[in-house]
């Protein structure tokens, strides 16, 4: 358990300056200059040459790269060019509404793809487990901004039961922040689900040519309890390092859903970002992705450990 720890601190490490350093590099291709997007094509040259000079701009590219560097080692992200502030304390603030969404999401999606593919397994032949069964593979053709349009045309516009966009603190205020993620939520949940339904079914079915199973029905046991006590934990692992990959690329990449629903989340921070060109924003938030990933990834490895004496043996 220690040496895969140890292991997985040292891919975090790696992945950091592998991304940092592409990042770095790959935003200053996006055209124009920073300080003049800023301040607008009728600034003077000399406050535009005085802005980035307060930037870091004015050195060559390595002398820049060299300066970020070492400012991140010492935990000093820089200042954001549209906020005026930290970093760090840009992403704090944007991180809980994508966390909320992330979480909540994920948990539903879980829960929900568990009963439904046990009951499938249970009651094969029931019509509306069959029926679940054929809309798990719509739901993973249809795209996300797609039946996030349809949900709001008809829950929105049409019967005005919840709001189109907006986001309230879950924690501060319930009674406002429900109505307003349940659209969201549902386009999320929508999507996973099916992915995990998908995923735990193709688990389910290889588990069950496994010879302990016909020792159990051999002892007499009733299908159902060979199917909830001894395929589904077994056939969970997978759907395990399912949870974890897509709840960290669920975090990076949920940038429709917070642009449609007017969510300000890190998504929408990392839009804006991008089109004011706010280099030290841009970084910081590709990064905190980069280490979310990592310790969710580590997160999955350690639960697989604890739930899989073979791979703690590993």
């Amino acid at each position: 358990m220690t040496a895969l720890l140890l292991r997985r601190l040292r891919d975090l490490l790696i992945i950091l300056v592998i991304v940092g350093t592409m990042m770095f590099f790959v935003i200053r291709l996006i055209p124009g200059d920073p300080a003049q997007a800023i301040l607008g094509p009728t600034a003077r040259p000399s406050d535009v040459d005085a802005l980035r000079e307060s930037m870091g701009l004015n050195g060559t590219l390595w002398e820049q790269y060299l300066s970020w560097a070492g400012n991140v080692v010492q935990g000093d992200f820089g200042t954001s060019i549209t906020y005026h502030a930290p970093v760090l304390g840009v992403v704090a603030d944007h991180i809980l509404p994508t966390l909320t969404l992330a979480v909540l999401s994920t948990v539903l999606s879980f829960f929900l793809s568990v009963a439904i593919t046990s009951w499938q397994a249970v009651s094969p032949r029931n019509p509306v487990a069959r029926a679940l069964d054929r809309f798990s593979a719509l739901g993973m053709a249809m795209p996300d901004f797609w039946i996030s349009l349809v949900l709001v045309l008809v829950f929105s516009v049409t019967l005005r039961w919840f709001p189109s966009s907006g986001y309230e603190n879950l924690f501060t205020d319930p009674a406002t922040a429900v109505p307003a993620l349940v659209l969201p939520l549902t386009v999320l949940v929508i999507g996973q689900t099916a992915l995990f339904v998908l995923t735990l079914r193709e688990s389910l079915l290889g588990e069950l040519p496994l010879a302990y199973l016909r020792t159990a029905r051999v002892k007499g046991l009733p299908e159902r309890q060979v199917m909830l006590k001894h395929v589904l934990p077994n056939a969970l692992m997978p759907l395990i390092t399912q949870l974890g990959s897509n709840f960290a690329m669920l975090v990076g990449g949920i940038v429709i859903i917070e642009s449609i629903f007017v969510v300000p989340g890190l998504g929408h921070l990392l839009m804006g970002a991008v089109s004011t060109r706010d280099f030290p924003l841009i970084q910081g938030v590709t990064l905190f992705v980069a280490v979310l990933f990592v310790l969710v990834n580590l997160l999955v490895d350690l639960s697989y450990a604890l739930l899989d004496p073979k791979v703690r043996v590993a």
